[in-house]
């Protein structure tokens, strides 16, 4: 609406002055940073009210950040437990397994002195025509069977006293680091339950009691910076060729000094019109531009205020 006013006003002004008049109607704007969590929740923090200064960083409210500390949680038990899977995956096996296999590889080896013996033996039962040389060959069978059975065991120690596979051990790392980023996920969204302000300014507006569930996205507040302060006025367009960014124009308004300096910071790429009507030469004084302007001190200035600009003329 006061949009709407200054157009209309402008369009009047425009009525009233000669050509090389170039003084316009505007008023300043202030565009808010509206102050929003990803998250919703319960708003159990409101440190702020309407109209309040702030500095930057200050806390200006809070959402309940307990389900996001359970994730916390969570992810630390989680990660706990993977750890000490991947302990237990790199130590070798506990050492009374590792005695039973290394006794093992002790009798095989036992066995296999007493069955080289019994070839032996046969083996001159043989040559004196004692023994058949079907009861030589199942001796020389066994001590055969024997030597592939020790090194068996001896593998099996061997292996023991090793921690498991490397693929095993890369899959247990990659689950490690997996839950180190449920964990650091589930902090950073515990931190965005707090809202800071991002730069100094006023609190314009707030939008919620303590108590109330807030959605995600919604606004809590709005911060006016000084930054986000501006004059806005409109020109028509004959007299958008002497204006370019960064040229320095200047302005009154009640209560203020005067001849104050702003500088454009925008010109509107397209018209707008007021009544909304069709272009024709005869209306064409009624076609304005947006344009907008940053002061030097805008803290000193509210939005809405009326203004009135002045555009140098150029010779």
């Amino acid at each position: 609406m006061m949009r709407r006013l200054s157009i209309l006003t402008l369009i009047t002004a425009l009525s009233a002055c000669d050509s090389s008049d170039h003084t316009y109607q505007g008023y300043v704007e202030g565009e808010n940073i509206y102050l929003a969590t990803p998250y919703s929740g319960v708003l159990v923090k409101a440190l702020v009210q309407r109209g309040e200064p702030v500095k930057k960083g200050a806390l200006l409210f809070k959402l309940d950040p307990n389900p996001q500390i359970l994730e916390v949680h969570q992810a630390e038990a989680a990660l706990v437990q993977a750890k000490q899977v991947y302990n237990d995956l790199i130590k070798p096996r506990r050492q009374p397994e590792i005695d039973a296999i290394a006794a093992q590889v002790g009798q095989a080896d036992a066995q296999m002195k007493l069955a080289a013996l019994r070839v032996k033996r046969n083996q001159t039962l043989y040559l004196k025509h004692v023994m058949d040389k079907d009861s030589l060959d199942a001796s020389l069978e066994r001590y055969q069977e024997l030597t592939y059975l020790k090194a068996q065991y001896e593998a099996n120690l061997a292996l023991a006293k090793l921690g498991s596979r490397s693929n095993r051990l890369k899959a247990q790392k990659a689950q490690i680091l997996f839950f180190y980023a449920k964990k650091n996920e589930a902090k950073w969204q515990v931190a965005q339950k707090s809202i800071y302000a991002p730069a100094d300014g006023i609190i314009f507006d707030t939008y919620y009691k303590l108590g109330e569930f807030v959605d995600k996205q919604r606004p809590v507040a709005a911060l006016l910076t000084p930054e986000n302060i501006r004059i806005e006025f409109f020109v028509p367009a004959s007299t958008l060729p002497q204006l370019n960014l960064g040229q320095n124009i200047s302005f009154d308004c009640d209560g203020c000094s005067q001849h104050n300096v702003a500088k454009i910071q925008y010109i509107s790429p397209e018209a707008e019109y007021l009544p909304p009507l069709v272009y024709s030469r005869q209306n064409m004084d009624k076609l304005v531009f947006r344009i907008k302007a940053t002061m030097p001190h805008p803290e000193q200035f509210k939005p809405g205020q009326p203004v009135v600009v002045t555009v140098p003329v150029h010779a």
